[in-house]
């Protein structure tokens, strides 16, 4: 029993990643995925499942109370639920309510729930009632353990340990350079183990004294266990399994995934492991409960085929061949050889022998790389947004985050930011399989992700989007009515894009909106570049005047997007727009008639939006009475009309009079009327009432 683990079996059936498992008996294991279910797994001559609960969130948290058979779940919904394990209801016998943000973390011993969360707070439960909320965490409570006798044990991004009797805090361990994400509590209350995003897990007593630290790991560490020999197991980021013996990596088990998240020990010793391939897997050192042969085979030929992202090694220190003849230094050591065919395959001492564990790559899976906005792209996806209209294009490379391109994607098409999780949704599930390197939670699980207030609002939004390829078509066509430029000088502002020359573009610019019939492109290239300028443009004012013209749509939201952009101007934008008299005069000129807009009142509803959120965010830094006066009239005037045009408008404007209520608390009253306008059922609406109603 003391031998090496090997596969026992493979159990297929969640939709999304394996967050949490918990294994009470050798037969009955219970999983919880981001796909919102929890699923009980049970052996008779094969291991089954069926779901046991469905949340409206991701599950990303599990306890089992083995005396009452509950299964008690957690995660993005803020709330804790109870359900039977052999209930076949799929709804909770009792719901816990207090958290105010994800539930990440759950215990019990049968008489009391201790629950962490990412609103940094930790909380105990008895007979259903809130008894205790441990408050001292400055960031996400990770993991919570029931020490027994009123104490408990919980880690935090804050990189600390805290040890507690009941809702007082007794001690602080630190000494992790990183978020710790997991405890495991030694036999006989000798101490426990921690588990971090440094890569390390460190054995500690409970007088603060390190007994080890164990070092192998290359990536984060995101869940630990002991085993009854007093072995401990651990998995993380970095696709493995590790189990330590004596201080030192005994076996490393790789698997065919990014994020390996969590691991559960059987009464048989037996590991089960959940990870981001939607998959759980048992390991077992009995050779009865062993997987086939062809089953083990299919395993590491799945590892073996991962790519690997060449930043994660030095190319240039590849081996030769010949050193897979000769034995490792230590468990889990890995080198990079050169295969005949001239490939770079990765290689690891495990089990006494050299493995295979995948072929090192660049950071595109592809040289086929697809052309389109002049650049080149592992992807370029249809997207269709409405029936009847053409697909929209959503490109995408493997190296980036999924949630950047969402906002590329949503910024250029004018679309509400509140598409965003759909769009990285349909990336990933797109993309499934070939990106390289990437954790799968791109909502950043390793630091403090725990909701931040949404109010007061301090950064300045604009319109930044850089679509030069289409300001330079629209200046040649209409340049071909003006007469203007001649080859030689759209040669140069070709050129001045490239290069980001924005006083060349400015002198373009300034020539279109004090000459030409029709101007829209002038306003387009002063709305790129105004916040690039080193001094206030000589056209600002004219351009003002001009542009602030309801009767042009077009022009009218241009040029409220360009007035948006100047706060982004950190050499003057702040000065010259929020001058009392320049606020006021623009603020006065402001207006929305959705009727005279036709198709462009989602464009103008947004820009408006947006010149509002930005002149209540100047409000809160420099506490600026009068200025508060004007937005919030200006609220008050069109407010409720523009809310009806767009979502994301609402949103705006809503932050916007958050911003004031921060400003001036008396303002409450007022916002209730202002919130009666927004019609919006979306989880966004929600967390900023809540926010505003709790200044």
């Amino acid at each position: 029993m003391d031998g090496y683990f090997q596969l026992s079996a493979t159990l297929e059936g969640h939709e999304d990643d394996v967050k949490a498992l918990v294994a009470p008996f050798n037969d009955t294991i219970i999983s919880a995925s981001r796909d919102r279910t929890v699923r009980v797994w049970t052996k008779e001559a094969v291991w089954s499942s069926k779901i046991n609960f469905t949340s409206g969130g991701f599950v990303n948290s599990l306890a089992f109370d083995s005396l009452k058979t509950l299964i008690i779940s957690g995660g993005q919904d803020k709330l804790i639920n109870l359900t039977d394990l052999f209930s076949v209801q799929l709804e909770p016998s009792f719901t816990l309510i207090g958290h105010e943000s994800n539930v990440c973390s759950l215990d019990t011993d049968g008489t009391q729930i201790i629950s962490g969360s990412w609103d940094a707070t930790a909380k105990v439960w008895e007979n259903n009632q809130l008894k205790y909320t441990l408050e001292g965490h400055s960031a996400s409570v990770w993991d919570v353990k029931i020490l027994g006798k009123d104490r408990y044990l919980t880690c935090s991004a804050d990189r600390t340990v805290k040890l507690w009797h009941k809702s007082q805090e007794l001690k602080t361990f630190v000494g992790h350079s990183d978020v710790v994400r997991s405890l495991a509590i030694l036999p006989q209350d000798r101490g426990f183990i921690s588990a971090s995003n440094d890569g390390t897990l460190r054995v500690t007593d409970f007088n603060g004294d390190l007994i080890e630290e164990l070092s192998g790991h290359d990536s984060f560490v995101y869940s630990v266990k002991l085993l009854s020999n007093g072995d401990i197991v651990s998995c993380g980021e970095d696709r493995s399994v590790r189990i330590w013996r004596d201080g030192k990596p005994h076996q490393v088990i790789r698997l065919p995934c990014i994020s390996v998240w969590t691991v559960a020990v059987l009464p048989n010793d037996d590991v089960v492991v959940g990870s981001s391939d939607n998959s759980i897997r048992i390991f077992t050192r009995d050779a009865e409960r062993a997987a086939s042969k062809e089953e083990i085979k299919e395993l590491q030929d799945s590892v073996e085929s991962m790519a690997l992202n060449s930043e994660a090694f030095d190319e240039s220190k590849a081996s030769a061949p010949e050193v897979l003849q000769s034995p490792g230094s230590r468990e889990g050591q890995v080198v990079v050889v050169k295969s005949p065919a001239g490939v770079n395959e990765a290689y690891q001492w495990t089990e006494n022998k050299w493995t295979k564990i995948g072929e090192v790559v660049s950071g595109s899976t592809s040289d086929k790389k697809v052309e389109y906005d002049g650049k080149k792209w592992d992807f370029v996806f249809d997207v269709d947004v409405k029936d009847g209209e053409p697909a929209l294009k959503l490109p995408y490379n493997v190296s980036e985050n999924p949630y950047v391109a969402a906002s590329r994607f949503l910024e250029k098409n004018e679309l509400p930011t509140s598409y965003t999780d759909q769009v990285v949704q349909f990336i990933t599930t797109n993309t499934q399989g070939v990106t390289i390197n990437q954790q799968s939670d791109y909502s950043n699980p390793y630091a403090d992700t725990r909701r931040e207030k949404l109010v007061p609002h301090k950064q300045y939004l604009g319109f930044t989007l850089d679509n030069h390829d289409s300001i330079l078509k629209g200046l040649k066509k209409f340049n071909d009515v003006e007469k203007t430029f001649d080859i030689s000088q759209l040669s140069k502002v070709e050129n001045d894009f490239k290069t980001g020359d924005a006083n060349g573009l400015l002198s373009v610019s300034s020539e279109i909106i004090t000459t030409w019939s029709n101007k829209l492109v002038g306003f387009d290239i002063l709305r790129y570049i105004i916040n690039k300028l080193d001094t206030p443009p000589a056209v600002l004012t004219e351009a003002i005047r001009i542009g602030l013209d309801p009767s042009q749509p077009p022009l009218y939201f241009m040029t409220l997007r360009m007035v948006s952009n100047v706060f982004l101007n950190e050499r003057w934008g702040e000065s010259i727009i929020t001058d009392l008299d320049v606020a006021s005069k623009l603020l006065k000129v402001i207006s929305f008639n959705p009727d005279s807009l036709g198709k462009h009142q989602v464009n103008v509803a947004n820009a408006i939006a947006t010149v509002l959120l930005n002149f209540s965010i100047y409000t809160v830094k420099y506490q600026s009475k009068k200025l508060a006066e004007l937005v919030l009239d200006k609220l008050q005037t069109i407010g409720g009309t523009v809310n009806n045009a767009s979502s994301e408008a609402a949103y705006r404007l809503t932050v916007a009079y958050g911003n004031l209520v921060y400003f001036d608390a008396k303002l409450k009253l007022d916002f209730e009327k202002f919130k009666a306008s927004v019609k919006y059922q979306e989880q966004r609406f929600t967390d900023l009432f809540n926010d505003i109603d709790n200044l």
